[in-house]
């Protein structure tokens, strides 16, 4: 059966953070912990700052390649643990709201052939975004999108922080094709990063997988892609020849 929708990752695969998430982004999200830290009574140095953002940041990935999602409360409740201030739910969650705002003061720097490809193939097919999110959220990604006037091209999102649940986990894929009304087997997702997006989407009943870039390798054993490519575009000339 022909595909009848595309799913896409988002980082790493449509867009990357542009100059202005390390410019802008990350030091606005230092003040914002100085800032807690110091409305909590606790005043913090910058290096301290720094060094529990980081070691937030390895907590974080060692939950996410364990399959597990850590919710933005949980993260910042760890930096406050990290640099000794005292646990208040409501300091916690607007903490957490802060530093994602924050990324709404950078910018997305799109990947080969997203700006050209995408809008073609949203002509062609329904289009859904199926990713993992971090200190950046679904809704600041749409409100990102949106301001490129990008968000018209996809009828469906499904975040991690959303979902609850971080790819290659099936329900990630599912949540994004019910919405669009199609079953797994009908559907091609595109993503860089072969044990989530390749091995996802096949666990998750797709057909095809293609892999984006050649920064990340199969892993021995590992579900192998439909394709390769660098370029959205290829594409293009890839869904009219599969069977």
């Amino acid at each position: 059966m022909a595909v009848r929708a595309l799913t896409f990752d988002f980082w790493g695969t449509l867009f990357t953070e542009g100059p202005r998430f390390l410019e802008v982004v990350l030091p606005k999200r230092y003040e914002i912990l100085l800032d807690a830290a110091s409305e909590a009574g606790v005043p913090a140095d910058e290096s301290a700052v720094r060094e529990a953002y980081r070691a937030a940041a390895q907590a974080f990935r060692t939950a996410w390649e364990a399959g597990e999602a850590m919710p933005n409360f949980e993260r910042v409740g760890y930096i406050f643990k990290l640099l000794g201030i005292p646990f208040d739910q409501g300091l916690v969650a607007i903490t957490a709201r802060r530093l994602e705002d924050a990324a709404l003061e950078g910018d997305l720097q799109p990947l080969p052939g997203t700006l050209e490809a995408i809008p073609e193939l949203a002509g062609r097919y329904p289009l859904a975004i199926v990713s993992d999110t971090g200190l950046t959220p679904g809704r600041v990604l749409r409100e990102l999108l949106a301001r490129m006037g990008f968000d018209r091209h996809f009828a469906a999102y499904s975040f991690s922080d959303e979902t609850g649940q971080v790819k290659p986990h099936p329900e990630a894929f599912v949540t994004a094709l019910e919405a669009l009304g199609i079953p797994p087997e009908d559907a091609l997702h595109t993503g860089d990063i072969p044990r989530s997006d390749i091995e996802g989407a096949f666990a998750a009943g797709y057909h095809y997988a293609v892999l984006y870039g050649n920064k990340n390798q199969i892993r021995p054993g590992g579900a192998k892609p439909t394709a390769r490519h660098q370029d959205h575009a290829a594409l293009l000339d890839l869904l009219p020849r599969l069977p």
